[in-house]
């Protein structure tokens, strides 16, 4: 199975329940895949942010979605999973 690559979301940058705005860290990913914003829509990616766990041993937070067409942003990130923490997903592979 490939692996999805992984691109920054600012979990912070909400706009709706399931939509978060491109931020800065997000273009940067981004930009290191080679891809555009036009040639990344509708591709799937893994999505994170950087959190951490109670004792604070770093643990990004994650989710799988896609870059689509905003009207009011131009490009958005769509959420298209639960969110889930990067231990895990180590742990189920």
């Amino acid at each position: 199975m490939k692996k999805n690559q992984e691109i920054y979301c600012d979990l912070n940058a909400m706009m709706t329940d399931k939509d978060y705005r491109l931020v800065t860290g997000s273009m940067r990913d981004l930009e290191k895949t080679g891809l555009t914003l036009e040639q990344a829509k509708g591709k799937k990616f893994t999505f994170y942010m950087d959190d951490a766990d109670d004792d604070g041993t770093p643990n990004d937070i994650m989710f799988d979605g896609t870059i689509v067409s905003s009207a009011e942003y131009k490009y958005s990130i769509e959420r298209q999973s639960d969110f889930y923490w990067r231990n895990d997903k180590k742990n189920t592979l």
